[in-house]
């Protein structure tokens, strides 16, 4: 009974923390700084839409990049930048736009989906999760989603090593010193680039840490629970966005020519590469939600076993109505042992396949050309 009390007491803290907003990303920080100054410049009271001020904070580093271009005197040096690959200028600007565009949408929409993934907890998980020990572990993953302080730490660190080497290799494929103007676009690409991945980190910690979490489903067939459903569905569309980012990556890389730098096989290598991530989310993301499963499978089977045993020690065993209290828990064992121990049906894994379809055809739509001419070849 005091574990109970602690549990629903630990349980309606955290609910509290979350309905008051407690916990925010960087990126939650950034967007509502933003969202407010925007309503004090405009004198607007109600909210802006995100889309307007995803677009406004597109708008304002675009234009800190080329005007720090522009001021440092960098407009021939961004020139021969984006003429690298033999694309021409215009077409190099464009896929410049198109990066940084990329990026910061998906990094806007992947922020979105872990304020869902909190919001699910809030409104559905917290009432059915049965242990002191799976509200640590998500309070601890909560604590590193929005962690400021280390968002910040991944951001800059790997800036202070790396930069150094980009604008050293930049530098020599152009054959001349790049000045303050790129290198400043350098960092921001790179800043905006560490914090989408470290919010791909926190998504893959999510899926490591659910497979520990007690949740409690419908005792006779865990696996169609309403709760497994949600989770199913939440985890299916990060899977879905990422091929969609992938494809898109693939497509621009194809349609410009970039992969006509690198033989057939690092070609392949590559296809393999961005297929990496979707599989990698998707095995983690089916194995937890497995995990939950089979946990909340077998406490049912181990309680109906108690209650069998306890018929058969009994002093009664052996009578007609024992017996056919036993057949009956026996006949209840055996259907909830032969239900599903995931939550993989048709549909997952249809969804599973078009993902890594997604990349495929936008690397065939990049190569349509070469694609038709080996199907018109004659044997």
């Amino acid at each position: 009974m005091a574990t109970d009390i602690i549990l629903i007491e630990k349980r309606e803290e955290l609910k509290r923390k979350l309905a008051a907003g407690e916990y925010k990303t960087l990126v939650d920080v950034v967007l509502e700084w933003l969202e407010h100054l925007l309503r004090k410049i405009t004198r607007r009271t109600e909210p802006l839409p995100l889309w307007v001020v995803t677009v406004v904070l597109y708008i304002v580093t675009q234009s800190i990049t080329y005007a720090g271009i522009l001021i440092t005197g960098g407009w021939e040096e961004y020139r021969k930048f984006t003429e690298l690959f033999g694309l021409g200028f215009d077409l190099g600007i464009i896929i410049n736009i198109s990066v940084s565009m990329l990026f910061l949408a998906s990094l806007v929409i992947i922020n979105q989906y872990i304020n869902r993934l909190i919001g699910l907890w809030r409104d559905s998980i917290l009432d059915a999760t049965e242990s002191e020990a799976s509200l640590l572990k998500f309070d601890t993953w909560l604590t590193t989603a929005c962690d400021r302080r280390l968002h910040l730490i991944v951001i800059i660190i790997p800036n202070l090593f790396m930069s150094p080497y980009a604008f050293y290799l930049t530098s020599n494929l152009m054959g001349t010193p790049i000045g303050y103007g790129l290198m400043s676009m350098t960092i921001l690409i790179d800043l905006i680039a560490w914090t989408f991945l470290y919010q791909l980190y926190v998504l893959i910690l999510f899926s490591l840490k659910l497979r520990q979490y007690d949740i409690k489903l419908f005792a006779p067939d865990p696996g169609s629970s309403e709760i497994i459903s949600k989770l199913s569905g939440e985890l299916g569309f990060l899977v879905y966005y990422v091929a969609v980012f992938v494809a898109i990556i693939t497509l621009g890389s194809s349609a410009t020519g970039l992969l006509a730098f690198t033989s057939e096989g690092i070609t392949y290598l590559y296809i393999l590469f961005l297929w990496f991530p979707i599989v990698l989310l998707f095995i983690l993301s089916q194995t937890s939600l497995a995990s939950i499963v089979r946990r909340a499978k077998w406490k049912t089977l181990n309680e109906v076993q108690v209650k069998i045993e306890k018929l058969r020690e009994s002093k009664n065993f052996g009578t007609p109505k024992t017996m056919d209290a036993i057949n009956k828990l026996m006949d209840f064992h055996d259907r909830v042992k032969a239900t599903h121990n995931s939550a993989i049906d048709s549909n997952t894994i249809l969804n599973f396949i078009n993902s890594l379809l997604l990349p495929l055809i936008a690397f065939l739509l990049g190569n349509l050309d070469k694609v038709l001419l080996l199907f018109s070849k004659k044997p």
